[in-house]
């Protein structure tokens, strides 16, 4: 490792951009995009259950960060395990916009989940599995992948696991508890009949198109953004560096306490200019996001076409987003060459992962599960083949990378990696098996056939989104009507 302290996702002293606040909102509007994505691939009957449940899973995983998610993420650390500090946040785990920009993470985290069981999911399992994905699984996730305390940080001296701004946080985290959600409720009506797959198309593929657009947009924020967290602790540590020479006597601390400060201004004005005069790792990290996306929806759209003899909207789209979730966690560690491969790998995985999902018949509406798990994953295992050493040493302090650029570390990273993905992937899991598992036991997990058959809006909503094209009738719901 160099001399230079480890970096970590937040470092509560070091000195972060007011970038962070544009960026967050950015990574908010993913909103926009995954609820227009949803309604379209959504009937016109369950339009209105589809925005309501993902405006208030926003309240609850706003008050559930506050109170003791971003506590348990970046509070202090007890055992490797856990923050314990910080509860009720109000400015001692550090600067408000970083319990901001945090929190949009958690949110794309829940709102993941929340595709995958559209149509057909009871109301209220939304608010529980939210409440335990904002509160526990994913805080304790993002303590052990991005916590400089953490076991998972703390197992090598000469390399770290790496995930750049959150595929397995995010996108594991999110993609198996929504698999496991839409293997336990089971598909929806009409979905597999005499053991064949049958289509159920969404009433606007025009909101597919938009809302893919719009996730690419907010994406921008999820990973460019990251950058600048990095950068920050970057300097911190280094500044930290300069501060200890200090104290020791050493004849050059004051020319590399300069230094420290030079870096830090830099990274506070939103810029890296003084490492890497014209660049910034932010500038690779967008290069890096649009080549992974580009390549993997023109390869999909190309092998989807020459196999089925028509161009497919919807794969294009899905298989866009795929290349986006495969770039999220080696975004800033990865060459543009590399880029390209993910995209690549993105296109294979999605086409692969769907056509897993039909073949064990779970029915997931937006093919979440398959785009976020499966690209999540195996995009944060090939930086063990593919992370370049001195994109690794200029974000995290540690000289390691890929096995491709050669050295024994290239097999430290690829276990590190490894274990990694499978602790996330087993935690996530279980509390995804046993929250669902008890919903269902408890009745609570799917609506009934007449609910479901008529339309979660006409039964649940006080009558259809669109009432001028509704031809069920409808008396129930809201009295007012």
């Amino acid at each position: 490792m160099s001399s230079t302290p480890s970096a970590t996702a937040i470092d509560h002293g070091a000195t972060y951009s007011d970038l962070l606040i544009i960026q967050g909102a950015i990574v908010f509007f993913l909103q926009v995009g995954f609820v227009s994505l949803e309604v379209g691939y959504g009937r016109s009957k369950n339009v209105k259950n589809i925005l309501l449940k993902n405006t208030v899973n926003i309240l609850l995983c706003a008050i559930c960060w506050w109170a003791v998610g971003y506590a348990f993420s970046y509070g202090s650390s007890t055992d490797g395990f856990i923050g314990t500090s910080g509860f009720f946040h109000d400015g001692g785990l550090g600067a408000a916009k970083l319990w901001f920009y945090s929190w949009t993470f958690c949110l794309s985290t829940v709102t993941i989940v929340s595709g995958c069981l559209a149509e057909r999911t009871s109301l209220v399992a939304y608010p529980v599995f939210t409440v335990l994905m904002a509160s526990w699984v994913h805080p304790v996730v993002v303590h052990w992948a991005w916590s400089r305390d953490s076991w998972l940080l703390g197992i090598s001296s000469e390399c770290r696991f790496l995930d750049f701004a959150g595929g397995t946080v995010v996108h594991i985290c999110g993609g198996m508890m929504g698999l496991v959600g839409a293997a336990l409720v089971g598909p929806r009506i009409g979905r597999f009949e005499e053991g064949r797959a049958k289509e159920l198309p969404g009433h606007d593929v025009s909101s597919v198109a938009i809302g893919t657009l719009f996730l690419w947009f907010g994406w921008f924020g999820f990973n460019c953004g990251s950058a600048y967290v990095y950068m920050g602790n970057m300097a911190a540590a280094a500044a930290e560096a300069a501060a200890s020479a200090v104290a020791s006597g050493d004849t050059s601390a004051d020319v590399y306490a300069s230094a420290a400060a030079a870096v830090s201004a830099a990274v506070t004005s939103g810029a890296n200019a003084t490492l890497h005069p014209g660049s910034t790792p932010a500038d690779r990290v967008a290069l890096n996001m649009t080549l992974c996306a580009s390549v993997s929806g023109l390869t999909a759209l190309l092998l989807s076409s020459l196999r089925s003899g028509t161009v497919d909207l919807c794969v294009c789209c899905n298989s866009l987003l795929a290349g986006l979730v495969m770039s999220t966690p080696a975004c800033g560690f990865i060459t543009s060459w590399a880029a390209v491969i993910y995209g690549l790998v993105a296109a294979a995985l999605y086409m692969g992962g769907t056509r897993m999902l039909v073949r064990f018949h779970v029915d997931d509406p937006l093919e979440s599960s398959a785009i976020h798990f499966g690209c999540g994953g195996v995009g944060t295992l090939l930086l063990a083949l593919l992370a370049r050493p001195t994109y690794v040493q200029e974000l995290t302090g540690y000289d390691c990378g890929g096995l491709v650029y050669g050295g024994r570390k290239g097999a430290i990273l690829l276990g590190l990696q490894l274990l990694g993905i499978a602790a996330i992937t087993a935690w996530t899991a279980f509390f995804s098996v046993l929250v669902f598992y008890l919903l269902r036991r408890l009745g609570r997990l799917r609506v009934d056939q007449v609910t479901e058959l008529a339309g979660l809006d006409n039964m649940e909503h006080g009558g259809p989104a669109y009432p001028e094209f509704n031809l069920v009738p409808y008396n129930t719901g809201s009295a007012e009507r």
